[in-house]
């Protein structure tokens, strides 16, 4: 009796893994379906067109096609495809569905599409993971040849993510050369592009981290006779949602950018160590995630156009901040550093309609500090700093000029206690350049 209980207990276990792979399978269609089901987007539309499920593996195919009046009518004008067919080889495995995807369309003009493989594999925990990969492509066109352009070139790419159950991803990509020159000799070139994004979405707004780099790139107009070169480009963003506990009318939302550059190379002259570091802070998250679509849309009717004012006015009672925290870069040999930070208090009502309350609401502060050194050697400099001197706008300080004003009740007041009114301040910004 016992050995036949072990027996059966084999035989179980057996034909359990020998029906698991339509289990799996059965899992895998789902995830298909329900996935492209579930995808909304104003410029494209996903569909599935056929799923053929067997054993071991499954066939299936769908359709990504742009429904955006506009975009449609630009791809069609250059020649492009605006649907894409894309094939997929399914394989079940215990505790995993794996698939590799092709993509196809009827247009001569897309080795792009064609060159594209998606690979992914999906546990059964949700956890998703892909790589798609690209060939070296060269997207020259009769259409650009007519237009002079010789060359537009993108080398082998790749873009990985890690996608969870619960909508957080881990996206990162790799670009290793971009090209465009046109038959005078203009060029763009581009090197090394890299980088990742870490969150969610919560709407339309991304919430997590993300950074780019970019090693160098080349613009070089032979007509014009300008010839750049930027060197360490990297930009980071962090956005984070704060929630209020059972006042979700009060979440907020605040995001820091940072923007810095190695070295920019102009006919002008060579920028060092450029750091531009702007966050929004405290946007109240119902106003945003109303107005960011608005803001997006490219035909604004009379409805529209009243549902953004109404998102405006709601973002404005509720106060925000906008910090330039660093502008600062090494202008020839000189350090130049500046901020601005600004702040608008909650209680700005019907903001759209009340421009005047706006200014008068707004407060914050504005500093530059420029070296002698570079005052001495730009002679227009010189000549603008002289007459701040003389109306003590300016102070120095050791090395350096200092200009400072503070921003409140609608008005400036510079270091000397003058004060102006605040549409003022872009005329005195304009030493910030």
């Amino acid at each position: 009796m016992n050995e036949l209980r072990k027996y059966a207990a084999i035989g179980g276990a057996i034909a359990i893994i020998a029906c698991w792979p339509f289990a799996t399978g059965k899992i895998g269609e789902a995830i298909f379906k329900d996935g492209i089901a579930s995808y909304h987007n104003s410029i494209i539309e996903v569909e599935s067109v056929s799923y053929d499920r067997g054993y071991l593996s499954s066939t299936a195919q769908s359709r990504v096609h742009v429904i955006d009046k506009g975009l449609s009518e630009e791809l069609e004008y250059a020649g492009y495809p605006t649907e894409v067919i894309i094939n997929h080889d399914i394989s079940h495995g215990l505790f995993s569905v794996s698939s590799v995807s092709t993509f196809d369309t009827t247009s001569e003009t897309s080795e792009f599409i064609k060159g594209l493989t998606l690979t992914t594999e999906s546990q059964l925990t949700g956890t998703t993971e892909l790589l798609l990969s690209s060939k070296d492509t060269n997207f020259m066109t009769e259409d650009l040849q007519a237009q002079g352009v010789e060359k537009l070139f993108l080398a082998a790419s790749q873009v990985s993510a890690v996608i969870e159950k619960d909508g957080q991803f881990n996206v990162s990509y790799q670009l290793p050369k971009t090209e465009i020159r046109l038959d005078n000799q203009s060029e763009m070139i581009i090197d090394n592009v890299a980088g990742q994004s870490a969150g969610h979405y919560v709407g339309d707004i991304f919430i997590g981290e993300a950074n780019v780099s970019i090693e160098k790139m080349l613009l070089n107009d032979i007509e014009s006779q300008i010839n750049n070169e930027v060197k360490g480009l990297k930009y980071t963003s962090s956005n984070h949602l704060t929630e209020v506990k059972d006042k979700a009318e009060d979440n907020t939302f605040t995001s820091q950018n940072v923007l810095t550059l190695a070295e920019v190379n102009t006919d002008a002259g060579v920028l060092k160590e450029g750091t531009f570091d702007i966050s929004f802070e405290d946007l109240n998250y119902d106003a945003l995630i109303k107005l960011v679509p608005l803001l997006q849309d490219q035909e604004l009717d009379n409805d529209k156009i009243q549902q953004l004012m109404l998102s405006f006015d709601l973002l404005a009672a509720k106060g925000f901040k906008v910090n330039i925290n660093q502008f600062s870069a090494e202008v020839l040999g000189s350090k130049v550093d500046s901020s601005i930070k600004l702040a608008l208090p909650a209680g700005t009502a019907r903001a759209s309609q009340n421009a005047d309350k706006l200014v008068q609401t707004l407060e914050g502060k504005t500093e530059l500090v420029i070296a002698k050194k570079l005052v001495d050697e730009t002679p227009e400099l010189r000549m603008q700093m002289d007459e701040l001197l003389i109306n003590e706008f300016a102070v120095e300080e050791g090395d350096n000029y200092r200009l400072s004003a503070t921003i409140a009740n609608g008005q400036i007041e510079l270091l000397n206690g003058q004060k102006m009114p605040l549409f003022m301040l872009l005329g005195f910004l304009s030493y910030l350049r």
